[in-house]
This record gives structure tokens, sequence and C-alpha cells, in this order.
């Protein structure tokens, strides 16, 4: 029987019983909204919570990141100086064996000319210029080849400097140039959170592995590099010697030219007083007085 029945049949009692329930009833049905509301937010917020922890997966990444860095550019920094020093012994090398050869080729002018301006006076003097000219012009042309060789060095030093800074490079940008944020590409830190921090701990695992294989193979690029500097250094001696032995043959047919043309004699070392031909053959003769 409803509330209006019970107020027609019942006492004023009854009444005020329907009166209190029907009062109570919207107040049940109004909770159920909020109930569902709470629950929404309970789940935004959890929501939410893996968002942030995306961030804190992300700051761990960070001291990683740096000591990985760290790592990568010091070793590429000490195989830097290692082949700074190479560089450095390549041209020691170069510049004495450059004295050596130029004092060879002083030396064996200077003895030239003691020879020639050694002649006593009987000797034809324009004869006598001729060879002094010719001995300047031959000195002349091996510093043609002088620098013809080291031109080389120059060339092939330069290629083999740029070789060796383009693969420390490489190797440096290959681990320094790592993005910690490409996790991010093609996700949504609101809707896969938690698949994000997944990606970033995978990184983080990988930025924890110190790379000691990298010291490994700068090592291997310092060592390249030395036999290819050994490479250029033995071709500059070979360049200068050739140079040098021509120089000789020159000065060694200046000489002759001033036994048998202008009929002079070879001086003896320590003397000043030409000494006539010995029965020798010239060339003999050259080699037997400087």
């Amino acid at each position: 029987m409803s509330c209006e029945h019970h107020r027609e049949f019942t006492d004023s009692k009854a009444v005020r019983h329907c009166s209190v329930a029907e009062s109570r009833t919207p107040a049940t049905n109004n909770m159920k909204p909020i109930v569902v509301l709470i629950s929404i937010l309970s789940l935004t917020v959890a929501q939410r919570e893996d968002s942030l922890k995306v961030i804190d997966t992300l700051r761990q990444l960070q001291p990683a990141y740096r000591d990985l860095q760290n790592f990568v550019v010091s070793a590429v920094a000490n195989a830097k100086l290692n082949s700074t020093g190479a560089i450095y012994d390549f041209h020691s090398e170069i510049f004495e064996a450059k004295d050596n050869f130029l004092r060879s080729a002083i030396t064996l002018e200077t003895n030239a000319l003691r020879h020639i301006n050694g002649q006593t006076s009987d000797i034809d003097g324009n004869c006598l210029a001729f060879l002094r000219n010719s001995i300047e012009v031959n000195l002349n042309i091996a510093g043609v080849s002088f620098t013809n060789c080291i031109n080389a060095v120059d060339a092939r030093l330069n290629a083999e400097i740029d070789q060796i800074y383009d693969g420390l490079q490489f190797n440096e940008s290959s681990y320094t140039n790592a993005s910690i944020y490409k996790v991010f590409r093609g996700q949504n830190i609101f809707v896969n959170p938690q698949g994000i921090v997944e990606l970033l701990q995978g990184q983080l695992t990988q930025l924890q592995q110190t790379p000691t294989s990298l010291v490994a193979e700068l090592g291997s690029l310092i060592d390249g590099f030395r036999v290819r500097l050994d490479v250029i250094r033995g071709n500059y001696r070979q360049c200068l010697t050739v140079n040098d032995q021509l120089l000789q043959t020159t000065i060694n047919t200046v000489l002759i030219q001033l036994q048998q043309i202008c009929l002079g004699a070879l001086v003896p070392a320590g003397s000043e007083t030409p000494q006539e031909p010995p029965s020798v053959g010239p060339v003999e003769s050259y080699w037997n007085f400087v």
C-alpha cells in the first residue's frame, strides 16, 4: 500500500513514517553519480602517477648518460694525444733525415769547389768558372728534388691526419650523439606511460654498460696511423737517397771534367796543392780524394 493510501486510512504516526521514507529516497539516488565520479578520479590520478614515473625514470638516465660521455670523451682525448705524439715523432725523424741529406749535399759541393779552387794558375780560368757554375746549377736542381720530396710528404701526411681524426670523431660521435629522448617518438606520455618507462629502463641498462671495447678500437686506429706514417717516412728517405745519388753523380762528372777537359788535378784532403791524376780511372780517382 502506498503512502497516499496510508494517509487516507492510518493515523498521523503512519503519515509521518511515509514522509520520512520519501525524504530519504532521493538522497540515496544522488550518491550513485558521486561514487562513479570518485572512481573515475581515482583511476585518473593513478594514470597520472604513471606519467610522473616517466620523469622519475628519465632522471635516472641523466647521470648514466653523463658517465658514458665522460668515458668516451676521455678515451678519444687520450687517443688524440697519442696521435699527436706519433705526428711529433714523425716530424722529428723527417727533420733529421732532411738535415742529414742537406749536409751531405753541402759537403759534396764544398769538396768539389775545393778541387776546382785549388788549381794552379796555368789552368784555364774560364773552364774552371764553367765547372763552378755547373756545380751551382746541379745543387739548385737537387734543391728542386728536395722540395718535391717534402711536398709529397706533406700531402700524404695531411691526408693521414684527416683520416685519423675523422675516425676518432666517428667513434666519439657514435656514443656522445646518442639520444636519451628517442623513446618518446611515437609515444604518448598520458596514453602509454608504462611503455615509455620500460623503454627508458632498457636504455638505462645500455648506458650503464661501459664500452670498454672502444679503447681497443681507438688503440687499433692509432697503431694503423703509426704504420702509415712509417710508410711515408720510408718513401721520403728513398726520395732523398735517389736525390743524393743523382747529386753525387753530377758532382763526380764535374770532377772528371776538371781532369779531362780543364786538364786540372784533384787536390788531396788537407792540402791546397794540386796533385797529378793517378793512373787509375777518373771515377776511382774522385772517390780517393774526397
